[in-house]
């Protein structure tokens, strides 16, 4: 192999690169260990694949943090919400406590609101993040065939994602609507209707 590739110094032609096909994937790592052994360079697209999977481990740990980040300011969020709902409605509280309403009606009138804002809000990513899929793949299938390549599929959500999405949006809605919900459920009618 090394006279072939380098000529042994008696004017054979030389090479400066060498292709080696492995009939099976699995045999890539000691072709590779083989040719190295040898004195050459090797590279192989598991060495490509290697480099772009840790790009993609560090761009993955940098989208979790992003997403705890965005997370817990949803969540204060409609913390947030649910308790000037209180306050806005206190005396509509102080009314439904003094009309027999009892403080396990009032924590689940709290709790169905803060899921159905988990519910709206869990919808609304997914349709949002599908169109901004679509818009990708739009814009990108327009360039390659202006370079008269052909067009590829950039995004695609499954069902599945979807609806595990607004789910966990709605747990999530819910979790931070305990407290809220609570609070409002331990509201002495008696001061609520004073409420002005």
């Amino acid at each position: 192999m090394q006279d072939f590739v380098r000529g042994g110094g008696s004017g054979k032609p030389t090479y400066a690169a060498l292709t080696i096909r492995a009939k099976s994937p699995k045999d890539v790592l000691q072709i590779e260990d083989a040719i190295k052994k040898l004195g050459f360079n090797a590279f192989s697209l598991l060495d490509a694949s290697k480099t772009l999977r840790q790009v993609f481990i560090v761009f993955d740990m940098f989208l979790g943090l992003f997403a705890s980040l965005a997370l817990t300011v949803a969540s204060l969020g409609i913390v947030n919400t649910l308790l000037m709902a209180i306050l806005e409605r206190r005396r509509e509280i102080g009314v439904l406590k003094s009309l027999g309403a009892t403080d396990g009606d009032v924590r689940s009138l709290f709790f169905a609101e803060a899921g159905a804002m988990g519910l709206f809000g869990g919808i609304f990513g997914v349709a949002l993040g599908w169109l901004i899929g679509q818009a990708l793949t739009w814009d990108t299938t327009i360039y390659l065939r202006r370079q008269d390549l052909p067009g590829v599929k950039i995004s695609y959500v499954p069902w599945w994602l979807a609806a595990s999405a607004i789910a966990f949006a709605v747990v999530v809605s819910l979790v931070a609507g305990l407290y809220p919900a609570g609070r409002a459920a331990r509201l002495n009618p008696v001061e609520a209707l004073r409420y002005e």
